[in-house]
């Protein structure tokens, strides 16, 4: 297993002091991150049943002698993961008591958006942070000295991000994908059961229209009327549950540029890989070759590029796709289109294809021009007016920009 040292989050979290709240989705790595950050921290976590394991002591402690070790320690930081499954009476403790030493962790995004709000008992009382999959960042500057093939540091990065492929790490990439048969299933059942919502078959519908392709609501809206899942084809009644998804984290979107419309895209490339693969070819009851489990890698490749640039320029990542225009990046600094690009994510690239790349980012006038491809050497020939960034240059502006702020 490798562990990743996660700058960025460390970054943003180093601008904080308890009280802290830490959520997101379930297999995160906030358990892991928050325990290394505050390492001389006391650590409780909260199981299903309401009891509560003292890691320090190694023992089993009753709620009352929770709350009295908060408050009698109120010099030490302390941990209490998965506090939601606490009495209701603790958010009413915490507002009476608003102890400064404490750093909440939870898996319910929805209880989280809860506390933040107007009507939240401890509304104001603590500072809030999310963490979500690593960042490609931190992801692709751990592993370079590990994976040595850039094309092959770039594949596996886009899927180590979620942190429990970590364990897996040294086997090739096609055998730990194959592995997903076994723990997304478990994992995306987990997520809806921290945030009490039942599995439907809406739900899954969604994350399998998304895994095959459909990205707008009206495609999402129709798909799911064509698989008998909502009685008429009206958007209306798929908003709900698409807020959802996007709420606890299972789902994100990117919007339009010329335009107002949203594309929804599975945020774990992982859990978007296993749905593809079962729907298409019946991944959870077969094994599939190699061929079929690396076809969706290009794509998974490219959002993670594109969302790596924005990064890199501290730019909003927006998507053009018109019917006669479609381009993989374009990102947008004071509301004005600032960098589009394409990515290529092939061994070579012939020169009709290199044209149409020309052609196509020259429509842009007054933006910056980026075309991403494994290695440089594989383009055919020079273009004209747009850059070419390999995964060596990506890996030179990381080193360059890493003792900066990378949040």
């Amino acid at each position: 297993m490798v562990i990743v040292n996660r700058t960025t989050d460390k970054k943003r979290i180093e601008k904080l002091k308890p009280p802290i709240l830490v959520y997101g989705r379930r297999k995160t790595g906030k358990t892991f991150f928050v325990k290394d950050f505050f390492g001389d921290a006391y650590y409780f976590f909260v199981r299903r049943n309401r009891s509560i394991y003292f890691e320090n002591r190694n023992e089993s402690i009753t709620y009352k002698e929770l709350i009295r070790i908060i408050d009698e320690f109120k010099e030490k930081t302390i941990i209490v993961d998965e506090f939601h499954r606490l009495p209701e009476e603790f958010l009413d403790w915490l507002h009476i008591k608003s102890p400064k030493n404490l750093v909440l962790v939870t898996s319910t995004l929805h209880l989280a958006k809860n506390l933040l709000e107007k009507s939240s008992p401890i509304l104001g009382l603590f500072l809030e942070f999310r963490m979500d999959l690593i960042d490609e960042r931190d992801i692709l500057l751990n592993l370079k000295e590990k994976i040595r093939d850039y094309k092959r540091l770039i594949e596996f990065s886009t899927y180590l991000r979620e942190p429990m492929l970590l364990k897996w790490f040294g086997i090739s990439l096609t055998s730990m994908l194959k592995n997903l048969k076994l723990v997304i299933p478990s994992l995306v059942g987990e997520i809806f059961a921290e945030e009490e919502k039942e599995l439907s078959t809406r739900y899954e519908g969604i994350i399998r229209a998304l895994s095959s392709g459909k990205t707008t609501l009206s495609e999402i809206t129709s798909t799911l009327y064509s698989n008998k899942l909502i009685p008429k084809q009206d958007v209306s009644s798929v908003k709900p549950y698409l807020n959802t998804l996007l709420e606890i984290g299972l789902v994100k979107r990117i919007p339009e540029y010329f335009g107002k419309r949203y594309y929804y895209f599975v945020s774990s490339p992982v859990v978007d890989l296993y749905y593809y693969l079962d729907e298409k070819y019946n991944f959870s009851e077969r094994d599939l070759e190699e061929k079929y489990i690396i076809e969706k890698i290009p794509m998974h490749v490219e959002d993670f590029l594109r969302e790596l640039l924005g990064k890199i320029f501290g730019m909003r990542v927006f998507l053009i796709n018109k019917p006669n225009l479609e381009v993989d990046i374009a990102l947008v600094g004071f509301q004005k289109l600032k960098i589009v690009g394409e990515v290529k994510w092939k061994k070579r690239v012939g020169r009709a294809e290199m044209k149409e790349i020309e052609e196509k980012l020259g429509k842009f006038k007054g933006c910056r021009k980026i075309l991403i491809v494994p290695s440089e050497k594989a383009l055919e020939k020079e273009l004209k007016g747009i850059e070419v960034w390999d995964v060596e240059r990506i890996m030179e502006e990381l080193e360059v920009k890493k003792d900066k702020s990378m949040v």
